[in-house]
């Protein structure tokens, strides 16, 4: 699990990353900007591309992963 403090730290991030959750999804995150935690920290917010959004329990996030795949030359 992450904690809010940490996970906070990729809302001012430039660079898309993707958050991967307990239930097996990978959430793609374009942008920093993309993402909020709720201030008691257990909570995230997530707004979509089409204008909706996510709300998720922080502690079912199991990792997050940044940046750009390696290009194979």
């Amino acid at each position: 699990m992450i904690t809010a403090k940490a996970f906070r730290k990729y809302a001012y991030h430039s660079q898309p990353f993707d958050i991967h959750l307990a239930d097996g999804r990978a959430i793609h995150v374009p942008h920093g900007e993309h993402i909020a935690v709720e201030p008691g920290g257990r909570m995230f917010l997530l707004w979509e591309p089409d204008d909706g959004f996510e709300m998720s329990n922080l502690t079912m996030v199991t990792s997050v992963k940044s940046g750009f795949p390696k290009p194979n030359h």
